[in-house]
């Protein structure tokens, strides 16, 4: 239930006489409801009022000594002493009560113009909230960021009592999420920098080592997901893409057209793409680089047979390889990774993956880096070959298919890799499908049979299946990014990934409220989806 009153302001009005005032009027509604939850919801909403009444009075009175000259105001820019300015200024900030308005006193600076008001200092209100608390700000743009803006307003309303517009929680989420971006990306490039000035810093002598309190085993993960992106108008008023597509399709034909009769002959040159088309082509599924951090410790027994990260490091970042390599170095240095004592990397078989490992985290004589194959892309191809060899419609046909990969399945667990490749070579397919997976298995199984040594993983008590970044791309970056018509800026979406993966990450407190007190310049509005 919203407050009737979302909004007090106390003005010249006695404090007393105005709690009494509620007070009396709550106990009219106790008397005319008889549920037990009407009369809690009542008392709730008194309770907010009484309470944004008190802190109108109290904000205003600490305004007085502003109001009287008494406290000398200095310029931040030029250092000269600001005068007070004749009228009070009407304000408004949402708190956790819900709308506050009081007045306020502004200073201004005869020589450089410069204008402030000395009760925000006063208060300690982030410069990055637009003015806003930031238990508000923060309970805001959380639910905001779990859920879209519209049902995240919804549910702020039924918790909190009183209703804000998305207009508001969408400003607010893309200010942080762009201050969490720029920050981010800003230490990144800092730590790529000494890694050439100082590489002691991450790669330290024994001596030093020796010293260090270092992880045992950690965990890295990573892969690829996609999310929809679309340049220009985005939501309602946005062209929809099959429009955009038979008006390219239209201007190609024209241009054709035109370009036949300048030459007089079907040998006319190729035509260019249009605009509309180079729109489409960005406005198509973008790759999202993820990487997933955490320990040995971090795994808890849920059951018999399952475990569960209770701690982890997730980064998402949208961009370019540079870009990532520079997030994906930060994220290795500050989780302890490039100083633990071993490091098991489990990924698919991308070419990409595999040579930022070989890059950033090469085995030492202090660190061991162990790579595995992700055991369940290794089992598709498989499969893959089996379905294209024995066919998978009819019952029949599932059940030969399943008797042909099963025993290679068996020899790929016990680390028998050479049998399965073995196996595969001396085939002989008879149809082209057949020929083209095995051949694709092949290729895959030889590029990477050195990091199919599942009988000794297992032996060692590790991991061999990569489930827990493809849950990370299901519960961190498409449940929120990748809902249905949704489509994204590459500003937006790279602000609500940070913002995703710093709730994820466990570190929501700490960035919130490092990114409320940064002065990063950022744009006021990024439009995106909901």
């Amino acid at each position: 239930m919203a407050l009737s009153h979302a909004e007090i302001g106390c003005g010249k009005q006695d404090l007393p006489a105005a709690v009494v005032a509620e007070l009396e009027r709550l106990a009219l509604q106790l008397g005319e409801v008889s549920s037990l939850a009407r009369m809690a919801v009542a008392t709730l909403a008194c309770v907010r009022r009484v309470g944004l009444l008190m802190l109108c009075h109290v904000v205003e009175q600490r305004d007085e000594k502003f109001r009287r000259s008494q406290v000398p105001v200095a310029c931040i820019k030029c250092g000269a002493t600001m005068k007070r300015t004749k009228n009070l200024r009407r304000i408004r900030r949402f708190t956790l009560l819900g709308g506050l308005v009081y007045r306020r006193c502004g200073y201004l600076c005869g020589q450089c113009g410069e204008r402030c008001f000395p009760l925000d200092a006063d208060l300690e209100i982030p410069k990055g909230l637009r003015g806003h608390s930031l238990e508000f700000a923060s309970s805001l743009v959380l639910l905001c960021v779990v859920v879209p803006f519209g049902k995240g307003c919804e549910l702020f309303g039924r918790l909190a009592g009183f209703s804000v517009s998305t207009r508001l929680a969408r400003a607010l989420t893309f200010d942080i999420g762009t201050r969490l971006f720029a920050s981010e990306m800003k230490t990144a490039e800092t730590l790529w920098s000494q890694r050439v000035e100082l590489p002691e810093l991450f790669e330290p002598p024994p001596a030093k080592l020796r010293t260090l309190e270092r992880h045992q085993r950690v965990y890295v993960m990573t892969d690829n997901s996609k999310v929809g992106l679309q340049n220009g108008k985005r939501g309602r008023k946005a062209p929809r893409l099959k429009a955009l597509r038979k008006q390219a399709q239209d201007e190609r034909r024209k241009a054709a057209r035109a370009a036949k009769r300048v030459t007089n002959g079907p040998d006319a040159p190729p035509v260019a793409s249009t605009d509309l088309e180079g729109l489409l082509e960005d406005g198509c599924w973008r790759d999202v680089r993820a990487l997933l951090i955490f320990r040995e410790e971090d795994l808890a027994e849920v059951s018999k047979k399952r475990r569960e990260i209770v701690h982890r490091r997730i980064v998402a970042h949208l961009g370019t390889k540079e870009e990532w390599m520079r997030l994906v170095h930060m994220a290795f240095h500050e989780e302890g990774v490039y100083t633990a004592h071993e490091v098991v990397v489990i990924a698919d078989g991308g070419i990409g993956i595999w040579e930022l490992i070989s890059e950033l985290l090469p085995t030492t004589s202090s660190r061991k880096v162990v790579e595995v194959l992700d055991w369940y892309h290794a089992a598709s191809h498989l499969w893959a070959v089996g379905r294209a060899l024995r066919g998978c419609k009819t019952p029949q046909e599932r059940a030969r298919c399943a008797a042909w990969v099963r025993p290679l399945l068996d020899y790929l667990a016990e680390g028998k890799v050479a049998n399965v490749i073995q196996r595969l070579t001396k085939l002989k397919a008879q149809r082209d499908a057949a020929a083209e997976a095995v051949r694709k298995c092949l290729k895959y199984f030889t590029g990477h049979r050195d990091r199919m040594r599942y009988a000794w993983y297992r032996n060692n008590g590790m991991l061999i299946g990569s489930g827990a970044i493809e849950s990370v791309h299901a519960w961190v970056i498409q449940a929120r990014c990748r809902l249905p018509g949704m489509r994204w800026s590459e500003a937006g979406i790279n602000a609500m990934l940070r913002l995703r993966c710093s709730w994820a990450s466990g570190r929501w407190d700490e960035d919130f409220a490092s990114a409320a007190n940064t002065t990063v310049p950022f744009p006021r509005q990024i439009k995106a989806a909901a």
